[in-house]
């Protein structure tokens, strides 16, 4: 007789983990709070109050200044970004109570990360090397070396390499005379320099 409770809470005991009570699955936009599933606050509102069993999430909108750009439970809004102009930044997009202010940068200039949150100057060519790809508001520029036949004098962040062009009246020129007798001397600046025949020298 002893036996019997003692199986009974056994059995007792197996039969209350075969019957678990199922879990609450939530649909989407939707989570689970004291066994209850509430509405996630839409973009753009934050939330005040969990729900119970009749209201819904108590939400309001945020301020003007912040925003919320996802389905949340957030007690909080997010602060608006600052375009610091100390920084070379300008807005490009304001921001909305569901999306956030888009940054970028004053002409000139580049932004120094994908979130631009701080700016750098175009580099400039130096001599001897044109631009390659001219640069964006958030990629520098890309320069090359002038090849044979090209030329460049100048530092610049727009200046492509030019071709040499040709001066046939003077004795030193940045490109190659077809007349001449010998082939001029060039560099990457683009100066050429002629060497005088022995006939010419001699006048």
């Amino acid at each position: 007789m002893v036996g019997l409770p003692l199986q009974c809470v056994l059995w007792g005991c197996l039969l209350t983990a075969v019957h678990a009570e199922p879990s609450t699955a939530c649909r989407e936009n939707q989570y689970l709070v004291n066994s209850q599933c509430c509405d996630l606050c839409q973009p753009g509102k934050k939330m005040v109050n969990d729900c119970t069993e009749h209201p819904k999430t108590q939400c309001v909108p945020c301020r003007k200044g912040e925003f919320l750009n996802t389905w949340n439970r957030e007690t909080r809004c997010h602060q608006h970004k600052y375009c610091d102009p100390n920084l070379g930044l300008r807005v490009l997009m304001e921001g909305t109570l569901e999306t956030d202010t888009t940054c970028t940068c004053e002409e000139g200039q580049h932004c120094t990360s994908h979130a631009c949150e701080s700016c750098a100057l175009h580099t400039e060519c130096s001599p001897g090397s044109g631009v390659k790809q001219m640069a964006t508001g958030t990629s520098d520029t890309i320069c090359e070396p002038c090849p044979v036949g090209f030329f460049s004098n100048v530092s610049s962040a727009f200046e492509k390499c030019r071709p040499w062009t040709r001066f046939p009246d003077s004795d030193e020129s940045p490109g190659g005379d077809s007349h001449r007798d010998r082939d001029p001397t060039c560099h990457l600046l683009g100066v050429c320099l002629y060497q005088k025949s022995d006939q010419e020298a001699k006048r």
